[in-house]
């Protein structure tokens, strides 16, 4: 049940951080699109996420790889707009609370391309 509740808060949740990040809020908001903007958002490695999509489709225990994507989700969020671990904690003991709060209230889009960077 705890699964369901973070994916479903995640899932209300994604045109807001869609919007923050400098996209069209009607990217947020139709299924499917939204899934790719938002992992486009996070910067997320195509090859994490053909090795995810393999665990989901082939592996008889699907709920471990769900159970590792709610777990490691918040801290990426959180990375990304502007926020700590405590948040990203907080975050995951109360994803109904934090998701919602980070996409649509506070927290900006901070991501900076470390490769570009200047040091």
């Amino acid at each position: 049940m705890y699964l369901v509740v973070c994916l479903i808060c995640l899932i209300i949740s994604i045109p807001g951080y869609i919007t923050k990040s400098g996209e069209s809020w009607w990217k947020g908001i139709i299924p499917f699109i939204n899934i790719y903007y938002f992992l486009k958002v996070l910067k997320i490695s195509p090859i994490l996420l053909i090795v995810l999509a393999l665990g989901l489709i082939f592996l008889p225990d699907r709920l471990l790889i769900l159970t590792i994507i709610c777990i490691f989700m918040p801290f990426i969020v959180t990375d990304i707009y502007g926020h700590g671990k405590i948040i990203a904690t907080l975050g995951l003991l109360f994803p109904f609370f934090i998701y919602p709060w980070l996409a649509y209230v506070s927290g900006t889009y901070i991501y900076e391309d470390k490769n570009n960077a200047v040091f």
